[in-house]
């Protein structure tokens, strides 16, 4: 039914009337679900239950208006990033036009937003939480009634890399820029919820095409120079996902890709980003190798960054260098070093904060200090007091589930080393029925490992979980 300009329903719900001075797409509650993951693993970074039902009902003008609300668009970007005029996506919207109707137009639009053809699973199956995960489920959900061969679906559907291998645009403008900001912001929201393994793959396809822009499109010199900024950004965001992930190879060399983007991009802090992130992949490799020169090579990371920072006036950033530094340092077993370098973080972070800081030092807290100095403490032989350090962190409400269940496992592993199984055992548990499944951080799963262990003889429960959780993840690591 078309709704005039003064009488807008919400296309999401199709209930809450919209103002006409209600600049957004979709209702304030829509909107808000639109751009927040609730209760499942993202097929893409757009992925949230209002679109799956859009798609489900094949309501194309609410999954148009769904999509642009969630990445903050206007009609003019959005259009001007699929290739239409900004009249087609309001027509589109409020259903006066059928042009997203048509498959061909459907599957360009969603290759040029860098949508996997298996996040269209819900507009072919005809369900909200559709998958393909097994003959079964092919032969419930219907497939045979609309005459779709099997094979034809998989290749549609396995598309993964499809936005990767297109051309880019041949001319990249500001649309394009706010695009990606926008999915550079979404990847990092999800990550706080659902950890790199489930959003690894989207976020090297939205790296890549960034990428491919700035080599191959034309753009203004200012387009040029934000291009850089945000291909830099999303090369920093792959390569922590793909550190989360366990992949630590792929991490490095996203590192490395960074490190060159943000060199020549004019922008201290995007450098100091990537050698602060660097150290700390520095310090893990030393630790799950036992080579001490991966830690030595963190503190020389860590000194560039404070080298590149030492005329930034940001608290939260000067503190994670320190911390960056104390944990080589307790991997060197240097404990004076490290306790100095605490020290020197809390003082840091007790200045004032200034404007210079930059949103994705947000983390850095008393709280995320505690932490750093619960690993340091584990790692210099300390097991009772870092399990005590944890156990202050988790008592921050404010901590995102990701890191909360990270900081879990390892008080798990601190009290393994402390020889307290029980323990170990029960605060495992609390995080293995969402790991693997709306938690898909790798790194989370390796911190319990020592837990496994232990749990070999006297908990069949635990290992179970475990090893389920493992398996689920085990591609993640390849």
């Amino acid at each position: 039914m078309d709704q005039s300009a003064n009488d807008r329903v919400c296309p999401a719900c199709r209930f809450a009337r919209l103002s006409r001075y209600n600049p957004e797409p979709l209702c304030g509650a829509c909107l808000t679900a639109a751009r927040e993951l609730t209760g499942l693993t993202p097929t893409w970074i757009w992925d949230s239950l209002p679109l799956r039902q859009a798609l489900a009902r094949t309501d194309m003008g609410a999954v148009l208006a769904i999509l642009r609300g969630a990445s903050g668009l206007s009609q003019l970007d959005f259009g001007s990033l699929v290739g239409w005029s900004q009249s087609v996506v309001t027509k589109i919207e409020r259903r006066q036009r059928w042009t997203f109707h048509d498959v061909r137009e459907i599957l360009r639009v969603c290759d040029e937003l860098g949508m996997p053809r298996a996040a269209l699973l819900p507009l072919i199956l005809g369900h909200e939480s559709a998958t393909l995960e097994s003959d079964d489920e092919v032969g419930f959900w219907g497939v045979d009634a609309v005459d779709l061969d099997r094979r034809e679906f998989g290749a549609m559907a396995s598309g993964l890399a499809m936005a990767a291998l297109l051309p880019p645009p041949e001319r990249a403008d500001r649309a394009h820029v706010r695009y990606l900001q926008s999915a550079l912001g979404r990847l990092r929201s999800q990550d706080h919820t659902v950890g790199g393994a489930g959003l690894l793959d989207q976020a090297q396809k939205v790296f890549t095409r960034a990428r491919a822009m700035l080599d191959e499109s034309d753009y203004t010199a200012q387009v040029g120079r934000d291009l850089v900024v945000v291909t830099a950004d999303l090369g920093i965001v792959s390569a922590w996902l793909a550190y989360d992930s366990g992949n630590q190879r792929l991490a490095r060399s996203l590192y490395g890709e960074a490190a060159l983007l943000a060199g020549s991009s004019g922008d201290s802090e995007l450098l100091v980003h990537v050698y602060v992130n660097m150290a700390q992949q520095a310090t893990h490799l030393a630790r799950v190798t036992g080579r001490r020169g991966f830690a030595r090579e963190a503190l020389r990371f860590a000194d560039r960054a404070a080298d590149v920072a030492r005329h930034t006036r940001s608290a939260t950033l000067h503190t994670l260098i320190t911390l960056r530094q104390a944990l080589a340092y307790a991997q060197l077993e240097d404990e004076v070093a490290f306790r100095a370098a605490i020290s020197r973080a809390r003082s840091e972070l007790d200045r004032n904060s200034h404007d210079a800081d930059h949103p994705w030092t947000a983390f850095i807290s008393q709280s995320e200090i505690t932490g750093y100095e619960a690993m340091g403490r584990s790692q210099l032989g300390h097991p009772d007091r870092a399990a005590r350090l944890y156990r202050a962190v988790l008592d921050d409400p404010s901590r995102s589930s990701r890191d909360r269940a990270y900081y879990r496992a390892r008080l798990a592993a601190a009290a393994v080393a402390d020889g307290d199984r029980q323990t170990a055992i029960e605060e495992g548990l609390a995080i293995l029925p969402d790991l693997g499944e709306r938690l898909t951080s790798v790194r989370v799963l390796n911190e319990l490992r020592p837990v496994r262990q232990v749990a070999e003889s006297i908990d069949e429960a635990f290992c179970e979980r475990f090893d389920k959780a493992a398996r689920t993840l085990a591609p993640a690591t390849t």
